[in-house]
């Protein structure tokens, strides 16, 4: 994982919204963006918006059906970003 990818991903979880969304993801299996929707007080599009941030980040991964999207933590994602941020922050301070 390179750098700016470290980047983009800090960036996704930066925002108070989507760090919250995230950890809502986080704690079910999967979610649809209606539910989601309804357990934040913001409208269902700014959820959507937010929604396409992690998963461009590769933090989130999505299925559909039907008309519906549904949502869950892309973990190995998650623990690979953890772990190169960890050994990237530990070589630049040995440096």
């Amino acid at each position: 994982m390179d750098d700016s990818t470290l980047v983009r991903i800090a960036k996704a979880i930066a925002d108070p919204t989507r760090f919250a969304i995230l950890k809502a993801i986080a704690s079910r299996e999967e979610i649809s963006c209606g539910q989601l929707a309804e357990l934040f007080p913001i409208a269902q599009a700014t959820v959507s918006h937010h929604l396409n941030v992690l998963v461009n980040a590769g933090l989130v991964e999505m299925r559909k059906q039907g008309q519906h999207h549904y949502f869950r933590l892309h973990r190995a994602m998650l623990e690979q970003f953890s772990n190169e941020l960890r050994q990237s922050l530990q070589t630049d301070m040995s440096e």
